[in-house]
């Protein structure tokens, strides 16, 4: 998990440069392409169960909020903020899944899961004023953008988990991308179009071929074998690593300067994330028994 951490935290370095070059919604075609061939092809399940009704709907919505709008927004944004912004706002993930959760009674609300909620939303309004209201409106716009990438990628997480319990992880992955290879291409067929194709030079394609190969793909799997021999609450809370390492590579290769209130935002941000997902305890007897 530490080394899904590092991968995830170059991803934001190594998109930027690469989309110093490509257009962001090319750069997050090919991605996903590419990842739905390996997924499909290379990394295919053999033997699957098959489908059940409606679980084509299902995968289909999947597909919108956690790779569509999830990588779109997610890729257009970082063109457009920083790389430490962009790197503490996706932090806000487990808190928009918990407010989900409560929304739709899935969780019960609880003083501590509130205050954390509202510690953390905060904390991403600073991160939202620091780098945009007193930056530029395209930085502004840009953290929006991951705002919204977040939110989606909160309630794929949300709507998917009973689906992930029955069907196997990677088959659901594997489709997702297969879907949304076919649902992006219209949205990126005109930049793709008028893209430089000749002029792009090949520290660019290397570095779009390192996001396919670590971030998405081999991350995933990882991922998953940690899933297998770890507790969920492990696992998630190496997520707390991404900014961390995110913000120092951001210093070194980008030349990225930190502002003190991104920091104190990013610190929120995990404090109520840490907060909201303590169990009581009463919680905490209940699951010893």
């Amino acid at each position: 998990m530490a080394s899904v951490s590092v991968l995830f935290a170059i991803n934001y370095i190594i998109s930027k440069i690469g989309m110093h070059v490509f257009n962001p919604l090319t750069f997050a075609y090919l991605r996903v392409l590419a990842a739905a061939i390996i997924l499909n092809s290379v990394l295919r399940e053999r033997h699957a169960a098959p489908l059940e009704p409606g679980d084509g709907r299902r995968l289909f919505g999947f597909s919108i909020l956690g790779v569509v709008i999830n990588q779109t927004f997610f890729l257009a944004g970082l063109a457009l903020t920083t790389a430490h912004a962009a790197a503490i706002l996706i932090t806000t993930i487990p808190i928009f899944a918990l407010a989900a959760g409560i929304v739709l009674g899935r969780e019960s609300p609880t003083v501590a899961k509130i205050g954390g909620i509202v510690l953390s939303a905060i904390g991403a309004v600073l991160v939202v004023g620091g780098e945009g209201l007193s930056g530029s409106p395209r930085a502004l716009i840009g953290d929006l953008m991951i705002v919204t990438n977040s939110l989606s990628y909160a309630l794929y997480l949300v709507f998917s988990k009973p689906a992930m319990a029955r069907m196997s992880a990677r088959r659901v992955i594997a489709r997702m991308f297969a879907i949304a290879s076919v649902v992006m291409l219209p949205i990126a067929a005109w930049p793709m179009l008028h893209e430089p194709w000749r002029a792009i030079p090949i520290g660019a394609w290397g570095s779009l071929a390192f996001v396919v190969a670590g971030p998405t793909v081999a991350a995933y799997l990882m991922n998953a074998w940690a899933l297998k021999y770890a507790e969920s609450s492990v696992v998630a809370a190496y997520t707390y690593l991404q900014p961390v390492f995110a913000v120092i590579l951001a210093a070194i290769f980008l030349q990225e300067q930190i502002k003190p209130i991104a920091l104190l935002a990013g610190a929120m941000i995990v404090a109520g994330v840490y907060v909201s997902g303590r169990p009581s305890s009463r919680g905490a007897a209940e699951i010893a028994e």
